[in-house]
């Protein structure tokens, strides 16, 4: 090479040159005589302890005095530009012991040599040595450690190296249901904890309730991890999503909600007693949804418990339609009844409920008549009284439930009754009653009526 040749290859060029030309240690003694960096220098040592490691399989084949670990020492020396040691001395001490930090890859870049050369021994001694977790990750991908891939990543901290490694593990299988089914489970038992979390996150948004996608992937992840709680509640979640959808798109929708909590019951089921309180809860939502379209078929009505609707909606519908339909009321109130045992509606939850809908549905004849079915109703009279005033109702409607309030802890009840319907005197008699200067004042304040006021006056 000429003088003129040597400065348009530039120095570095000279040493590209002589690795290509497989004259790598004749290119590390050059970079190093030339002084031409440390990342120069660096490269040209890598390729040097590459080209050591693919000319000693040959002499491995024809003698076994050299094994993988003399092998990996001679290897390490190089890539350090250090003198010979006894073997053993380099291998333990497991980090270069140079001030100047070698840089990244240089392990790796050996091990790759060393695993393409057929010496997986040296290339996983060697790779135990790489310091930068990308190029540790990737030169474990090559040669086929995906799960301590999984591990480098994840003791990194990187999403993107686990990302890395899980796709890389999926495209080493083969695309059919036998690899899938291994790609599942060699994630799930293979991979760290921090890998798997990701993967069961990334396939549940995948098919969440709202990401379009099908749910059962992820439902097979949490299976094969055993979080049958996880994976039911997955499943419920998706039939909710189709029970809201039922409403405006028919009967199609309805039959998958019912398949879809069928099947998040058996799942529950799996799970045992863990789970017992949810499949509990899936299996009594299942009869339900079947008593409504029994309902909505006996009364011949949409507005007789309306699909997803839910149980306190159901008996509520129920009662309601009695305005619409009077002469089966009774069976109505009878279907509500039964429906409220069925699924062990407490006695003052359903009380609550009737008079919210006979109010609600303009039905005050038979909310005085349900007031009237017992002398001392669970709830008492208050929530009656309170209904017909915000019902609009008349000051006789109104006080057929307040006559009723006679005990002496009525007495605060009352007072606040008069002051909602605004009967303004007869608040204030309750309030004279109850000896409550404060009370009086209020009625003072809150009503318009100047008799009243003077009335208030002489009590304050």
């Amino acid at each position: 090479m000429t003088s003129s040749q040597y400065d348009a290859v530039t120095p570095q060029g000279v040493v590209a040159r002589l690795v290509a030309a497989g004259r790598a240690s004749l290119a590390a003694s050059v970079a190093e005589y030339l002084k031409l960096g440390r990342r120069v220098s660096d490269y040209a040592r890598a390729m040097k302890a590459a080209a050591y490691v693919t000319s000693s399989t040959s002499m491995y084949r024809q003698s076994a005095s050299m094994t993988d670990s003399q092998v990996a020492e001679e290897a390490i020396r190089i890539i350090r530009g250090e003198e010979k040691k006894g073997f053993g001395k380099l291998l333990s001490a497991k980090v270069a012991s140079s001030d100047t930090p070698l840089s990244s890859g240089m392990y790796a870049s050996v091990a790759l040599a060393a695993y393409r050369a057929g010496r997986r021994g040296v290339a996983d001694l060697l790779i135990m040595l790489e310091q930068s977790p990308a190029d540790k990750v990737h030169a474990l991908l090559a040669i086929g450690s995906y799960a301590d891939a999984a591990a480098v990543a994840c003791r990194s901290r990187d999403p993107d190296l686990i990302h890395t490694t899980m796709y890389a593990y999926e495209q080493g299988l083969s695309n059919n249901e036998e690899g899938k089914s291994l790609y599942f489970s060699g994630i799930i038992n293979k991979f760290p904890m921090e890998a798997v979390n990701m993967f069961t996150t990334y396939y549940s948004r995948l098919g969440g309730p709202h990401g379009g996608g099908d749910a059962r992937p992820s439902i097979n992840i949490l299976l094969r991890r055993q979080k049958h709680t996880d994976a039911g509640l997955k499943m419920a979640k998706k039939a909710l999503v189709l029970q809201s959808l039922s409403a405006t798109k028919g009967d199609d929708r309805e039959k998958e909600k019912v398949d879809a909590l069928k099947e998040a019951s058996n799942i529950f089921e799996l799970g045992g007693k863990d789970c017992a309180f949810q499949k509990a809860c899936t299996d009594e939502q299942i009869a339900l949804i079947a008593d409504q379209e029994q309902l909505r078929r006996s009364y011949g009505s949409m507005e007789v418990a309306p699909p997803s609707s839910s149980l306190t909606s159901t008996i509520m519908s129920i009662l309601k339609y009695g305005a619409v339909d009077p002469r089966s009321a009774h069976r109505l109130h009878a279907d509500a009844d039964k429906i409220a045992k069925k699924y062990k509606v407490t006695e003052k939850r359903l009380w609550h409920v009737k008079v919210r809908a006979f109010s609600e549905s303009g039905q005050w004849a038979a909310l005085r008549n349900f007031a009237d079915s017992r002398a001392k109703p669970p709830i008492g009279i208050k929530p009656f009284a309170l209904a017909a005033i915000r019902g609009g109702k008349g000051q006789l409607e109104i006080m057929h439930y307040l006559d009723r309030m006679t005990d002496k802890s009525d007495g605060e009840d009352r007072y606040d009754l008069f002051c909602e319907a605004n009967m303004w005197k007869k608040a204030l008699e309750e309030a004279v009653k109850l000896g409550d200067g404060r009370k009086v004042a209020n009625v003072r304040s809150m009503c318009n009526s100047p008799d009243i006021q003077s009335l208030c006056d002489r009590y304050i």
